[in-house]
Order: structure tokens, then sequence, then C-alpha cells
């Protein structure tokens, strides 16, 4: 009998059997602005993604890309924006959840009339039934 073959099976179907993800649900309220001309608030796309790359570098992970969780349009001049949704990230070690960090992106007309994105951080990790509402209070300014 092959153990070294029976040992390998055994070994992934106990660690492929034991791994999990958690799941996380956000919801999310904030206000941006267009100190120049708050009327180009309007059409702005605010998208709630999980992020699984480097926080804050232009470095993508092509194996594990972040992932679009929501996203939401701005129909009003006021700029006030409600995205919810949920995300998982996969548990790597048994007992230690790998909560999803979550981050903006925003895609505006502020600066520019083909538009441009803006992404917000440092990432947040404020879940259901708590609402993410920073930006209510410190608003997110699309000016250059």
């Amino acid at each position: 009998m092959n153990f070294k073959a029976v040992f390998i099976f055994l070994f992934f179907t106990i660690f492929f059997d034991t791994v999990t993800a958690n799941t996380e649900c956000v919801w999310a309220t904030g206000k941006v602005l267009c100190q120049k001309n708050q009327t180009l608030v309007l059409n702005t796309i605010v998208e709630l993604f999980d992020l699984d790359s480097p926080q804050g570098m232009n470095i993508k992970n092509p194996i594990d890309p972040d992932d679009k969780v929501a996203f939401t349009l701005v129909e009003e001049e006021d700029g006030i924006f409600r995205v919810e949704g949920c995300a998982s990230d996969q548990d790597w070690f048994p007992g230690i959840k790998n909560q999803p960090e979550m981050y903006f992106r925003i895609f505006h007309f502020c600066n520019n009339p083909n538009g441009e994105y803006k992404y917000i951080w440092p990432i947040f990790r404020v879940f259901v039934p708590t609402t993410y509402d920073k930006h209510i209070e410190d608003p997110i300014i699309l000016d250059n």
C-alpha cells in the first residue's frame, strides 16, 4: 500500500473539510462633497469593496482580487449615500476569524467631466447591526 498517497489524501481531506469562511454584512451611510460645485456629486457611484490586496497600494492580487460587495448611485445634490452588502473571507486558521476589510471606491465627476476614481482609506470593520456612518460627520471631499 502506498502510505504516502494515503497520507496526502487524508491531509487534504481533513484540511479542506475544516476550512471555513467568515461572512459579515455592512450598513454604511455617508456624504460626498464637491466644494467647487455641489451639483457635480449627482450620479456619483459609491462602491463598497472587501480588501484582498495590500491596503492603499496599486498592487492587485491576481489570485484573489478585491471583492465588490455593493454599490449605490448618489441621486440627490446633498451627496448623501447609503450602501449595504455582505462579504466572506476564508478563515485560514481554525478558530481564528478572518473578518472582511471594507473600503470605498468612488467614481465621480467633480474634477473631470469624464469622471475619475477616488479610494477611501483606511479600511473599516464595522458590521451589522452597527451602521458605519463616519462620513456623515466627516464628509468625503471629492475635489483635488
